[in-house]
């Protein structure tokens, strides 16, 4: 599957909704918040990095 940028994007701002819904969680003193901002946060991480090495992977075929 070839990443693209929607893609990468789209991750970025699912783990976005997810840290927000674990926020909302928290206030509210709902279990599984803890679980919900990890799972966000990791989502989040990977898409950043997939984003990076996607960008970086750019820049080298134009040298």
């Amino acid at each position: 599957m070839k990443l693209s940028y929607r893609l990468l994007i789209t991750l970025l701002l699912i783990g976005m909704a997810f840290v927000l819904m674990a926020a909302f969680f928290k206030m509210q003193h709902y279990p599984g918040s803890d679980w919900l901002i990890r799972a966000g946060l990791f989502v989040q991480f990977v898409a950043g990095v997939l984003v990076v090495w996607k960008f970086a992977n750019r820049l080298d075929k134009r040298e």
